[in-house]
């Protein structure tokens, strides 16, 4: 019997195996299946990425030229402003020195004047400074 046994045993040991080779196929196949729906799912995600990536990296150089755009016209407005600036003080140096230049002249007019009242009218003493005063004044 024990012979018998050892038989019985034998079969159900292959009859097992069998059931496990059975399943172990079918898993295989639904594993296939399944690593293939999951290699499709992986791809699937992977092209969503690589397209939100892409437009992404389009809205930043979009943002970068306008960026660049910005900066550039700051720059223009800057050097505009500097030109303006120095330009107003060239015209306050040189308005001071035409200020200065008139108020020369304006001095060098008098004294001619005077000097040309003195020498054409007599010199009395008390017409001098009522002639300078008049000469000052512009009259």
């Amino acid at each position: 019997m024990p012979a018998k046994k050892a038989v019985m045993a034998q079969k159900e040991s292959a009859t097992e195996e069998n059931r496990q080779a059975s399943s172990f196929a079918d898993s295989s196949t639904t594993g296939s299946t399944g690593t293939a729906t999951d290699i499709e799912r992986v791809c699937e995600l992977l092209q969503t990425f690589m397209s939100e990536q892409r437009s992404k990296d389009e809205s930043i150089q979009r943002e970068m030229a306008r960026q660049e755009q910005r900066w550039r016209s700051l720059q223009h407005q800057f050097g505009l402003l500097q030109r303006e600036v120095q330009k107003g003080q060239f015209t306050a140096e040189t308005s001071g020195t035409r200020e200065e230049e008139q108020e020369r002249q304006t001095q060098t007019r008098i004294l001619r004047s005077s000097q040309s009242a003195v020498l054409t009218q007599p010199q009395q003493p008390e017409q001098l400074p009522a002639q300078m005063l008049k000469l000052l004044n512009g009259q």
